[in-house]
């Protein structure tokens, strides 16, 4: 059948800049280079998964902060702070350049940790990006602010990610692939090469994207599906090959 045409796509990602030399192509925030201490917004499941690896890099934690009410810090010695005014309550003056976040929240609310990566770096923060060392990152890859590389991912040349964009555990985004902000790539997903996906999107578990396909604003690729053709702003598609489900309520973009 046709493809799919696609209206406005949204804000496309700039132009990569040169990879920095030892910063692994990352554009905007440094790879792996923390500041004194870490906040990190979310202490759920995603928290719980990027707090041994931040660690394991040398990076401290020292303060998470999550809107769920009673929430118990699954990280020893660090207090959860329910809400982002009782953080900066108790934080006072101190000095927000020396203190790096991480937005610790899955999809499908890319659209949540793209405004509060927004609001961190407003009130002087330092997005922090990282990657397991068992990940695979090509030299002239482009990383935006906020980045998360889980373990075993593969990220292969010429790929541009945006702000805080999520690769999961062995998940694979092959050559000229372009991710927008706030996108989230789920454990096992394979996306060939020079597939573009846009704002907030999530690509769920073990889904397959092949080559030159295009991923709509907001849109979910749901768990085991074989996208062959492109898929429009704000639906859901499954299957092999992947179809339409269901059309999504527009969240932030």
């Amino acid at each position: 059948g046709s493809r799919h045409q696609f209206g406005n796509f949204g804000t496309p990602l700039t132009q990569p800049s040169p990879p920095e030399e030892g910063g692994r192509g990352l554009c905007g925030s440094a790879l792996n280079q923390f500041p004194e201490r870490i906040v990190m917004w979310g202490a759920g499941d995603q928290g719980r998964v990027n707090q041994p690896i931040i660690d394991a890099l040398g990076g401290r934690l020292f303060a998470a902060i999550d809107d769920t009410p009673g929430l118990a810090s699954p990280f020893p010695g660090v207090e959860v702070f329910e809400g982002y005014e009782r953080f900066r309550a108790w934080l006072g003056p101190a000095d927000r350049s020396a203190i790096g976040f991480i937005i610790a929240i899955g999809n499908p609310y890319g659209h949540v940790r793209v405004r509060l990566h927004d609001m961190m770096a407003a009130e002087g923060f330092q997005p922090v990006s990282f990657a397991d060392p068992s990940a695979v990152i090509s030299a002239d890859a482009v990383l935006g602010p906020g980045a998360q590389i889980m373990p075993g991912a593969v990220i292969q040349t010429r790929v541009r990610l945006g702000t805080q964009c999520l690769i999961n555990t062995s998940a694979s985004v092959d050559h000229d692939c372009v991710l927008e902000d706030g996108v989230e790539i789920a454990p096992g997903a394979v996306l060939c090469g020079r597939v573009h996906v846009g704002r907030h999107a999530w690509v769920c578990a073990g889904a397959t994207l092949i080559s030159r396909v295009r991923i709509g604003t907001g849109a979910i690729v749901a768990a085991g599906a074989t996208v062959i053709r492109d898929v429009p702003d704000h639906v859901m598609v499954a299957g092999v090959p992947a179809r339409w489900k269901k059309d999504l309520e527009k969240a932030g973009g």
